[in-house]
């Protein structure tokens, strides 16, 4: 004890000692007083020890109970871990995200899904009656995702595809039952298959086996001559390992082509929300398709080029990356294939590689219009009829399949598809020459859009059809002055300089040649870089269509987009790329 302490302790002694009435007291010796400021130093030594021992206790007792808190924080995270690896199995997919399955339903939820979320919550309280506090759950989390990541398997939405087996997900709450189509016959079963599914998709109807399709052309506005088309694109819907082709429904105000675009996308990929507005950039793009199964787009105006290019990417197969975040160097990769459908009233898809790989479907105006609540009811009786009459062509046209076949010259870029639309139709009862005839009448649109949309285009054809059966060889900066006098009017787009007109006419010439307009640039000719136009057509030249693939010959054109051979060899490569180079250096 200080002697500050002991000193006030005597001077507080002193104070009652001077409160009580003054009386005589005989002095105290020497010896006395020391005896009397011993006692007052002891009991002063005594009170502060005793003050020491309670403040040590209390902190003794602040640290235990933190520790304890501590540690229950630490149990109730370790006891989440423990309860998900008691109901599910973790795995993670080809984008390193991390799912739970629960082995009693079978059903599969990302760990960082409202889903997951919401069963893990609402499960753990019922088994402990204790609520998950939120620090827990995010600690729990990260251990649940390390853990995922020692197992993978492949994750499918909707509709997924193993052994030569087609299988599309119900999306029944607390089931993992769905279809099975396999060629000749269709069965609903426990798929075994990772089936994930977003928070904003919908069940799909129990199908009725010998249904009818034709119920749905009293609800979708498809005309006649494209009902194979949409047949056979709702039949590719089914089959996640073929390239997905592209469909546009084009019409005025009142040809409900929301209503047919809603309708078809309710027999494959139900959703809250069937129709969704254009993405502003590629990546929106890939988050859609990352959650759905169809992409599908309402009331297009105008297709960015960057957004087109992602179509083509999703379509056939791709991927998208990305900083995770502007602190680290870790990428966020998502890749996926997905069908498409989108519907505007004037063309949006404009760019020659998405061109290819579009049908293009006009709608035609509705003369009676019926009530939408009553076509919403109708289809939701003959839902399910549908859907079977659809399953029924699916599982017959698995069995034509392999008996389709196409001449060299016959064969589009979309041959997996032209060969499944044949057998649709042949399923269908039909001829399998109906459907390439629908077929050639929808990328016929789509040539014609692709020329509107290029000056270039225009110019050189109309410059073939006033000088029929002429060809000229003529460096790219004189073609430049005679194709000036044939530019449409009205177009800012028209290019600059000889090297702008050289990228617009390679990029036309596929279009071009399918009109039997010849557009090749010959390379370095006398110290410049010559264009050969005209109406002249030779016996090297490629295939009728630009994306017709020969088996006899599979040597790259460099006027075509077509994948270069492992045949060409390295002399061939090597004056591909001295070509385009003179061509950079004379422009």
């Amino acid at each position: 004890m200080s002697e500050h302490a002991i000193d006030r302790g005597a001077a507080w002694l002193d104070s009652l000692s001077e409160s009580q009435p003054k009386q005589h007291k005989p002095s105290l010796s020497l010896e006395e007083r020391a005896q009397q400021k011993n006692r007052q130093s002891s009991i002063g030594q005594e009170a502060q020890s005793e003050s020491k021992d309670k403040r040590e206790s209390q902190t003794d007792d602040g640290q235990r109970d933190q520790a304890e808190g501590d540690d229950k924080r630490e149990s109730q995270a370790d006891k989440i871990v423990a309860f998900v690896r008691t109901w599910n199995d973790l795995f993670h997919d080809d984008n390193d995200n991390g799912y739970a399955q629960n082995r009693e339903t079978g059903e599969v939820r990302s760990l960082s899904s409202r889903a997951f979320r919401n069963w893990l919550t609402a499960a753990f309280y019922e088994q402990t009656e204790k609520a998950v506090r939120d620090q827990s759950l995010r600690e729990a989390k990260m251990t649940l995702e390390g853990l995922a990541m020692q197992e993978h398997r492949p994750v499918h939405i909707r509709a997924g595809g193993v052994g030569g087996d087609y299988w599309l997900d119900l999306g029944l709450t607390g089931s993992s039952r769905a279809i099975r189509l396999r060629p000749g016959h269709w069965t609903i079963e426990e798929s075994g298959l990772m089936f994930c599914r977003s928070n904003s998709g919908q069940t799909l109807p129990e199908p009725i086996h010998g249904g009818d399709i034709d119920l749905l052309w009293r609800i979708a506005n498809v005309p006649e001559g494209s009902h194979l088309l949409i047949v056979a694109w709702l039949v590719e819907c089914l089959r996640p390992d073929t390239p997905y082709p592209i469909v546009e429904l084009l019409g005025e105000h009142g040809s409900a082509k929301s209503t047919a675009q809603t309708t078809m996308r309710r027999l494959i990929d139900p959703n809250a929300a069937d129709l969704r507005g254009v993405p502003k950039s590629a990546e929106d793009l890939f988050v859609t398709g990352g959650a759905n199964h169809i992409i599908s787009i309402e009331n297009v105006s105008h297709l960015p080029s960057p957004l087109q290019d992602a179509m083509c990417i999703v379509a056939t197969g791709g991927g998208f990356a990305k900083r995770k975040l502007y602190s680290d160097s870790d990428e966020s990769v998502i890749t996926l294939k997905r069908p498409i459908i989108l519907n505007g009233i004037a063309a949006a898809v404009t760019q020659q590689d998405l061109v290819s790989r579009t049908l293009t479907i006009e709608m035609p105006v509705i003369k009676s219009a019926q009530a939408k609540d009553k076509l919403e009811v109708e289809f939701k009786e003959n839902r399910a009829s549908i859907i079977g009459g659809l399953l029924d062509i699916a599982a017959k046209a698995l069995e034509y399949l392999p008996e389709m076949t196409l001449s060299d010259a016959e064969r589009p870029r979309l041959v997996e598809f032209a060969y499944l639309g044949m057998a649709v139709a042949k399923a269908m009862g039909k001829e399998p020459a109906d459907f390439m005839r629908q077929f050639n009448d929808a990328r016929q649109d789509g040539l014609e859009r692709t020329l509107d949309a290029s000056p270039v285009a225009t110019a050189i054809r109309d410059w073939a059809e006033i000088h029929p059966g002429e060809t000229r060889e003529l460096p790219a900066k004189q073609w430049l002055s005679i194709l000036e006098d044939y530019k449409p009017r009205g177009r800012d787009s028209w290019p600059r300089s000889a090297k702008g007109l050289g990228d617009a006419m390679r990029r036309a010439a596929p279009a071009l040649r399918q009109l039997g307009i010849k557009c090749k640039c010959l390379g370095k000719v006398g110290g410049v870089v010559k264009w050969h136009i005209g109406q002249e057509k030779s016996q090297n030249e490629g295939p009728e269509r630009p994306d017709v693939l020969t088996s006899d010959t599979q040597q790259q054109d460099i006027k075509t987009s077509r994948t270069c051979s492992q045949n060409n060899s390295l002399s061939d490569d090597r004056s591909v790329r001295a070509s385009m180079k003179d061509e950079e250096e004379v422009f």
